[in-house]
């Protein structure tokens, strides 16, 4: 590392950093990027998202492991995070899925900034979008942007449409979920074909090569220990390895959920009793920092098909088009609010307007997604069911002084028994889906459990499972989405524009300063978001 000055230092070569260090670097700023993992260019598993699924806990996977937690069975989590040039952009798996509409202006109403509302934020969805549909509405998105983005049905010259694709859209039709083709003003409610941001050739379009940092000092290897002051004045960061590294204008953290709430409270920004306890100098007296974890909880479960002979799932002799192996086989997204019975009973915990938020997604899948003792051979098809909105909320906060150690992380999934609820009404949704439809009952023969040790005494789910037994199985087998924020969030720890309250020259652009759960695949408002901030951080130069 040769020049350790430069006008910005952007600590974090993930989604969002790739974004702000390419934008200003192509507005003649001058920008060091700093990524703690590898260049994972050379890794042929990154390539595509099929093989992308061997990279889950891998060598690019920080797989942070949580606190056990009471309310899942006080089971230990690997929370998912990209560790390398391109973060969770090299080990995601491409959906491109924008929140509701009613997402984004909560959003806006907790920072008070109406930039991040649906309307505010939507000029950034554009500038981001290279849209595969040029009839679409061109007020919604963008044919211009760097990241290609295409339905699955239109992929691959529209050769990628999966066998029971009409049959899963009839099924929910039965359940009375209708199509939502257009997604007018922002609108998700509603049966949702997936999207993804893979090229023309079905390859993952990862961060730091759709944005290109040809003009970016990139260090990659290089973790970053803290942010440097003089007084509250943040001039540069401190590597893992004693480096000093000088940012004439701002210091950008982009760390990501976990990390950056670490590297904060390292800095002496943070709850004073914390940095107390660790004997780190405060620089900032910060209380929320750590706070506000939120995250989508999920449960995938497997379905045995009646006839494996059919080819309707990935492993069968009879899913062989090549034009189905590219991107995940996957198709539709039912969106969902929850029914009045279950409002009814949390009246305190939601808000005005919740009768028509989406609270939930199922996710059609043709490739089971790692669950235990579940063989992928074309015997089973599968679903993840996701809880948009929760109202459970956890913490990072640090183990030490050490930049080596681990952050500390209590994610408090299904904590609420608004969450309970939820998850548990809508895991009885994707069953009566895919088992108790005349379109799926021909189909799907019953609900397979996971099998492995520890997990004995789980019977096979059905519409008339108890509700005790569902929340069992949502405790005893859910899992993260890895699609965390919220742990330096927009309106306690920093502004509007992303700087730190209470000091000058800090700024952080990444998930961890969304306030609040996001429905969607969190990458497409990410883009978005980066975007803006990219151009609020050049109107300040």
């Amino acid at each position: 590392m040769s020049d350790l000055t430069a006008d910005y230092v952007v600590v974090g070569g993930g989604l969002a950093g790739c974004v702000l260090a390419s934008r200003l670097s192509q507005n003649g700023k001058e920008v060091i990027l700093l990524e703690a993992g590898p260049d994972p260019t050379d890794n042929p598993a990154t390539e595509f998202f099929l093989s992308g699924l061997t990279l889950q806990g891998g060598e690019l996977d920080y797989a942070y492991p949580s606190d056990p937690v009471p309310t899942t069975a006080n089971r230990v989590h690997h929370l998912s995070a990209g560790k390398a040039l391109g973060g969770g952009t090299v080990i995601n798996f491409g959906g491109w899925l924008r929140g509701d509409a009613a997402d984004y202006d909560e959003w806006a109403e907790v920072a008070g900034d109406k930039r991040w509302s649906y309307e505010g934020l939507k000029p950034w969805f554009v500038k981001s979008e290279h849209f595969y549909d040029s009839s679409a509405d061109p007020q919604e998105h963008g044919f211009d942007g760097p990241m290609y983005v295409t339905s699955v049905s239109a992929a691959e010259g529209g050769q990628r449409k999966y066998p029971l694709r009409e049959t899963v859209k009839s099924a929910w039709a039965e359940l009375g979920v209708p199509h939502n083709r257009d997604r007018k003003n922002g609108a998700s409610v509603g049966l949702n074909e997936m999207h993804e941001n893979c090229n023309q050739h079905g390859k993952r379009q990862p961060s730091n090569v759709v944005y290109p940092l040809n003009q970016v000092k990139v260090f990659t290897n290089a973790p970053v220990y803290r942010a440097t002051f003089d007084g509250t004045k943040a001039t540069g960061v401190e590597l893992v390895d004693g480096r000093k590294v000088v940012a004439r204008k701002e210091v950008i953290i982009s760390a990501g959920a976990y990390q950056t709430p670490k590297i904060l409270m390292l800095s002496g920004i943070g709850p004073t009793a914390d940095l107390a306890q660790h004997g780190i100098p405060l620089v900032c007296e910060s209380p929320y920092v750590g706070q506000n974890l939120h995250d989508h909880y999920a449960i995938h479960l497997a379905f045995r098909v009646r006839d494996p002979s059919l080819g309707y799932a990935f492993g069968s002799a009879a899913f062989q088009k090549p034009a189905l192996l590219k991107g995940l086989p996957w198709d539709w997204i039912a969106n969902q609010p929850l029914p009045g019975g279950i409002l009814s009973k949390h009246q305190h915990e939601t808000k005005p307007g919740w009768e028509k938020r989406n609270v939930f997604e199922v996710l059609t899948a043709y490739v089971v997604p790692g669950i235990p003792g579940i063989p992928i051979d074309g015997t089973h098809i599968a679903t993840s069911t996701m809880l948009l909105l929760p109202t459970s909320r956890g913490t990072v906060t640090i183990r030490s002084s050490s930049p080596t150690d681990l952050p500390r992380v209590q994610p408090n999934y299904l904590s609420t028994q608004l969450d309970r609820d939820s998850l548990v009404h809508a895991t009885r949704t994707a069953v009566k889906a895919l088992t108790a439809t005349e379109n799926l009952k021909p189909v799907v023969e019953g609900e397979s459990p996971p099998v492995k040790e520890g997990l004995e005494g789980l019977t096979p789910l059905t519409v008339d499972t108890s509700d005790e037994a569902i929340l069992e199985r949502l405790q005893r087998t859910g899992e993260q989405h890895q699609h965390s924020g919220g742990t330096a969030a927009m309106g306690k720890v920093v502004d509007g524009e992303g700087k730190v309250l209470g000091v000058t020259g800090l700024r952080i652009a990444d998930a961890s300063i969304i306030p609040v759960p996001l429905g969607g695949h969190p990458q497409a408002t990410l883009y978005a978001m980066a975007e803006q901030l990219a151009s609020m951080v050049l109107g300040d130069s």
